[in-house]
This record gives C-alpha cells, sequence and structure tokens, in this order.
C-alpha cells in the first residue's frame, strides 16, 4: 500500500477538495507551494504540516493482507460529505463545556480549525465505511441465499479476526450476555439450524447462525463485516478492504493527475 501520507490525511484531503466551492482554485504568485494538489484542489504547506503533525504516527497498515474487493458504492463519493453543522455538533459534543478542551487539543498538535478538518474527515470515513460494510454483509447474504455454506461465507467476507480461525465459531454463549442487544434479541428467538439477517451493531454489520442449544445457552457461528461507530474507530479496528479502497482511491486520481504531492521534493520539506 502507498505510505506517500497516512491514510486520514488522504480523507482530509478528498473531503476538503469535495467540498470546495470551486473545481479549482488560483494561487497568487506570492504564495508559497502548495504541498498537494487534490482534484484541482491546492492545500497548502501549513495546513498540510499541521495534519500532518496528528496524523504521521496513525498508519499502521504496512503488511496487511489484501481482503475481497467491495462493491463499488452506490453512492458517490462525494455524498459522503460532511456538512458543517455536523462538524460543529460533534465537536461541541466533545467540547461538552470544558474549559480545558482548547488546551488540550493544543497539547495534541491541534489548531482549532485543523481538529474541526480531523473530525470532518473523521465524519467521512464513518459515513463511507459504513455505507460500505452494509453493501458487503448485503454481498453475504446474497451468498447465503444463493446455497452456499456458512463456512465458505464466512471465510469470503468475516473481518471478525478472533472467530476467523475457526470457520466463525463464537463458542457457546447466554443471548442475554451479548453486549449488543440488537444481537442479543435476534440470537434470542434463532431456531437451531437457522440463520439471521443482517444485524447492525455497534461494531459493524453481523449475520449469526445458532449452531446447537442446550438450555438457555446458544452456540453461535458469526459473520461479521467491520463498521465501528465514530466513538469506536481506530487505525488497528479499520478493515483491510476499507483501507486498500482509500489506496486504490488515491491512485486512480494520481494516475489521472488529479492528485500531486510535492511535499520532499518541490515543496522543500
Amino acid at each position: 500500500m502507498s505510505v506517500a501520507m497516512p491514510r486520514l490525511l488522504l480523507i482530509v484531503m478528498l473531503a476538503g477538495a469535495m467540498t470546495a466551492c470551486s473545481p479549482t482554485v488560483a494561487i497568487p504568485l506570492a504564495a508559497p507551494p502548495a504541498a498537494a494538489t487534490v482534484d484541482g484542489q491546492a492545500i497548502s504547506m501549513a495546513a498540510y504540516h499541521e495534519r500532518l503533525n496528528v496524523s504521521q504516527a496513525r498508519d499502521p497498515f504496512a503488511g496487511m493482507p489484501e481482503a475481497i474487493p467491495s462493491p463499488v458504492p452506490r453512492q458517490r463519493l462525494e455524498d459522503f460529505t460532511i456538512s458543517d453543522q455536523a462538524v460543529t455538533t460533534r465537536v461541541a459534543m466533545l467540547e461538552n463545556g470544558s474549559a480545558s478542551f482548547s488546551a488540550a487539543i493544543a497539547r495534541n498538535g491541534f489548531t482549532r480549525q485543523s481538529f474541526q478538518d480531523y473530525e470532518r474527515a473523521l465524519l467521512t470515513e464513518v459515513g463511507l465505511l459504513h455505507a460500505m460494510a452494509k453493501q458487503r454483509a448485503g454481498s453475504a447474504m446474497s451468498d447465503l441465499h444463493a446455497g452456499q455454506s456458512f463456512d465458505s461465507v464466512v471465510a469470503k467476507w468475516n473481518d471478525d479476526s478472533g472467530t476467523a480461525a475457526r470457520h466463525g465459531e463464537v463458542g457457546w454463549v447466554r443471548p442475554g450476555d451479548l453486549p449488543e442487544p440488537e444481537l442479543a434479541n435476534a440470537v434470542q428467538g434463532l431456531a437451531t439450524g437457522a440463520t439471521s439477517g443482517v444485524i447492525a451493531t455497534g461494531r459493524g454489520f453481523a449475520i449469526v447462525k445458532a449452531l446447537e442449544r442446550r438450555d438457555d445457552q446458544v452456540r453461535l457461528a458469526l459473520i461479521l463485516v467491520l463498521a465501528p461507530t465514530v466513538d469506536m474507530l481506530s487505525p488497528q479496528g479499520t478493515p483491510a478492504w476499507f483501507t486498500k479502497f482509500i489506496d486504490d482511491q488515491e491512485s486512480a486520481l494520481r494516475r489521472d493527475g488529479k492528485i500531486t504531492v510535492s511535499v520532499g521534493s518541490r515543496a522543500g520539506a
């Protein structure tokens, strides 16, 4: 995968380019050189360095195995642009009246503006990830309806590393002990040998099968397509198929001459 810039930094740039009012920005001759240009939208060196300071340690994906490519999203990437109101609401929720909020973001390398940019990118990432994960879960369900075995569908679509080596088997559980109410309710009413529909959880989209039952316990097998909520998202928990999608988007923009990165060469950084 590309390591030219951290993945979240790329998403910030894509989000910024998508929300631009004009496809091109005129750069005065006296202005410092741009760090990058994304689809005609210039990213200044100052903005790049602000974002790089908080992004440069967030790329733990080297060596991650390739995943089955996702279907192309039914919506265009531009449709996942996050509104200013959504960003403002998110930052206000995190701030929650704390007088130390500004000092805290400064300690972590943010300015107020770069923190808002970071949260915009995070919300954009989560929105896109959820839409694609829902499609993948739908593809897994279609495979099951087409007669493919649960084991084979697990091997193809399951993102849960804890069950991957066990053909998706979770083991014996009490439905009431499951942390997700939606999952617990679905499992409670699932007959032996039956498979659920797609269940939305805090970690993503799940499909479960009741292998056996005894007393108040059920032995489950699971297909989980990862799509964590915004507060649960982490670089380590981001599925490989989503990382590949973002890398492919970057490669396509580079091939078409719509993204250029000058840092390290003409920008002199």
